[in-house]
């Protein structure tokens, strides 16, 4: 009897042996697993930022007007970029940069033996790709970037037989038209077209006063107003600064103040930092400084044409053998400045008020004039240059996507993500 007893709890305690054996395997299987899962994830976020960068690196050169090869060529640079340089992500370090002739809505490109970017262009942020004929058409343009099946090293699920791989999509393009704008110059506009709120009536290439040293000439036409805003009763010093581009708070209601004086010395020393004069590291000149030279029809005083236009600008900035100016920044010769309907403006100098259209873009001419550079009797003026579109940093949006008037680089929800 006791013979019997014993054997069965040796079978007994061999059997526990057997299930703590794969119990303790299967719990390695699974903590074997959890690591390339984590290891997976972490991968997936990597590269996902790595493809949100090239999307919006894609639609700034497209906002620029570029080719769809220069496009391309800047996604394909930023994806190598993000995923060789940058700490952590050598092990997606997969891209080869080549130059692409490819012309279509949609350009393909392998990567590796599995993995494969696929760049798609579009009008429409909702639809990729389009139809061929995009390429022909003016207007917005979207851009698609999709990275699929980036291998990765695996830890412990070969020994399952599994494999390791990653993919990533993210869509780029321009924002709709600002609705609420943020670091505005403390300037202002008259709308042509109070009605359209989106650009105000102005025409492309319209030149402009922008500031005069005579009221009467000011487009507010108020006593005592030449030209200025005041954004949130700021001290007149403050001016300086928000010319250069300091105003870091908000538009957000639907009146702009007017602000009292002429203030011309203080004009000419907030706007001219744009051109580095006097240079200033807080406020960087632009990338190009060239200032021109305006010619006035001597009965109305309007703008007929200057020897430096935005398209100039434009030209000289997209040239092989451009220069940009020592730790100059890119678009600081943009204004963003409130549209105004001065047909409903009310009061004068500091008490004026007028309701706003819409936020308008205009390219500095010049640089402003010195109060003492023609005479003291001789009106001095600050000459713009009305743009279609520009990008701002900071602002809120409405919900239809386009390039009229201030707007932004964006990302948007891509569309095909289940393709991914």
């Amino acid at each position: 009897m006791n013979s019997v007893i014993r054997n069965s709890k040796k079978r007994q305690s061999g059997l526990v042996i057997i299930l703590m054996t794969l119990a303790l395997t299967a719990l390695l299987g699974f903590a074997a697993l959890a690591i390339d899962i984590n290891h997976q994830v972490l991968n997936k976020s990597r590269l996902q930022n790595g493809v949100d960068s090239a999307a919006l690196a894609g639609a700034v050169v497209a906002d620029a007007g570029k080719s769809i090869n220069e496009i391309a060529n800047a996604v394909l640079h930023t994806l190598q970029t993000y995923t060789s340089t940058s700490s952590g992500n050598t092990e997606l370090s997969v891209f080869s940069v080549d130059d692409l002739e490819e012309n279509s809505s949609t350009i393909t490109i392998p990567l590796s033996e599995n993995a494969t970017l696929l760049i798609q262009f579009s009008h429409d942020p909702t639809e990729f790709p389009a139809n061929d004929s995009i390429l022909s058409n003016s207007g917005d343009l979207y851009v698609r970037v999709a990275v699929s099946e980036v291998p990765l090293n695996g830890f412990f699920v070969g020994l399952f037989g599994l494999t390791k791989h990653v993919s990533a999509s993210a869509v780029a393009g321009p924002s709709s038209s600002v609705k609420q704008s943020c670091n505005l110059v403390p300037m202002a506009a008259c709308a042509i077209d109070a009605t359209d709120d989106e650009i105000g009536g102005f025409t492309e290439g319209e030149l402009m006063v922008l500031k005069s040293s005579n009221w009467k000439k000011s487009e507010l036409n108020s006593p005592g107003n030449f030209g200025l805003l005041n954004y949130g009763d700021q001290a007149m010093n403050d001016l300086t600064e928000q010319l250069a581009g300091g105003y870091d708070g908000c538009l957000d209601s639907g009146f702009a103040k007017g602000a009292p004086g002429n203030s011309i010395g203080i004009v000419k020393n907030g706007l001219n930092k744009r051109f580095g004069d006097p240079y200033d590291p807080e406020y960087p000149p632009d990338i190009l400084t060239t200032s021109g030279t305006v010619v006035l029809n001597e009965e109305t005083g309007n703008v007929t044409s200057s020897t430096f236009t935005y398209a100039n600008y434009l030209e000289e900035i997209s040239s092989e053998s451009f220069q940009p100016e020592l730790n100059g920044e890119s678009g600081r010769r943009m204004l963003q400045m409130p549209i105004l309907d001065c047909s409903k403006g009310v009061d004068n100098g500091a008490n004026y008020t007028a309701p706003v259209v819409t936020i308008g873009c205009f390219f500095l001419i010049s640089k402003a004039p010195d109060s003492s550079g023609n005479g003291s009797n001789e009106e001095q003026s600050v000459y713009g240059e009305f743009v279609s579109g520009c990008r701002v940093n900071n602002a809120s949006f409405g919900q239809t996507p386009n390039d009229i008037g201030a707007y932004k680089i964006q990302l948007y929800q891509d569309p095909n993500k289940q393709g991914v």
